[in-house]
């Protein structure tokens, strides 16, 4: 198993943070390392995403919400042999807005197919980070 995670307050409400983490067309404006998502961001839907660091490849990803207060985006391999699941939790905190992203790689493959990428965890901090200057640039 493999895990990365990243947490940060940001000084903007919870439904500014979530309108950011929900918006497909407009991660590739701001620094998140998705440079394409094709679908739409909602709870039931499949996502393909592309990052910086996966060249050409897209990962299909399933959307599981609780609107406002968390949310998954699950892929993998048939018959658990890899699942790659990363949680969006966002929660208030003295009028300000707690975000936590964390990413748990598992399965028989996941030694194989989550290879650590030289600084993951410091991509995966900067991701948080970025949503962070969005959501107070917007308040």
């Amino acid at each position: 198993m493999h895990i990365l995670e990243a947490a940060t307050l940001i000084n903007a409400r919870t439904s500014t943070v979530w309108e950011i983490l929900t918006d497909a067309g407009n991660y590739t404006v701001w620094e998140s390392g998705i440079t394409d998502i094709d679908g739409e961001v909602r709870n039931g839907s499949t996502i393909r995403v592309r990052t910086t660091s996966s060249g050409e490849r897209r990962y299909r990803l399933r959307v599981e919400q609780i609107p406002g207060e968390v949310m998954t985006w699950t892929g993998g391999l048939p018959l658990g042999l890899y699942k790659n699941v990363r949680t969006f939790t966002l929660s208030t905190e003295a009028a300000m807005t707690h975000l936590r992203v964390t990413e748990e790689h598992t399965g028989p493959l996941a030694g194989l197919l989550a290879k650590p990428v030289p600084n993951a965890q410091q991509s995966f901090t900067k991701y948080v980070q970025a949503v962070k200057a969005r959501a107070e640039l917007f308040g």
